[in-house]
């Protein structure tokens, strides 16, 4: 109990959640839309589903979970050349897409600036890891808008 109240206190919610009331498969398109509008791509989806499936685990017949894995290359670039090889350990930025309790539900880890520049004290990234953050979170409402639009 005091463990999760400190935690909360001095971190907040580093974890975004989002439920959105649109089938599985349009969120991940929809989440795929927005990343490229907004200048990244899909470096990876790391299906859990198909995971586990090969490894004959058993899974509720609802069961869908996709960790999407984005990256803004340009920038990604000049971080590492022009900052710290060090800052590939927060590369690429990772999205979960996972179906629970019947719903849509997307999440990813907002650290805040504070966070990364304690993380790298020796460099200046609170600028950089606020505009990561806010380009995150317009990620995340764009996909959701475009999920809950009827096509």
């Amino acid at each position: 109990m005091l463990k999760k109240y400190l935690s909360k206190v001095l971190m907040g919610n580093i974890v975004s959640k989002h439920i959105v009331d649109a089938p599985f498969d349009r969120v991940i398109e929809a989440l795929d839309k927005a990343v490229t509008e907004n200048q990244f791509g899909i470096q990876a989806i790391h299906d859990l589903k198909d995971t586990y499936v090969k490894k004959h685990l058993t899974l509720d017949d609802d069961f869908e979970y996709k960790i999407v894995q984005i990256c803004n290359a340009p920038k990604s670039h000049k971080a590492l050349t022009q900052l710290s090889y060090d800052m590939g350990l927060m590369m690429p930025k990772s999205i979960v897409v996972a179906r629970e309790n019947g719903k849509t539900v997307l999440r990813f880890m907002k650290m805040k600036p504070w966070m990364v520049s304690l993380m790298f004290p020796e460099l200046e990234v609170a600028s950089l890891s606020k505009h990561v953050a806010a380009i995150m979170e317009k990620i995340i409402k764009e996909t959701i808008a475009t999920a809950t639009t009827d096509k």
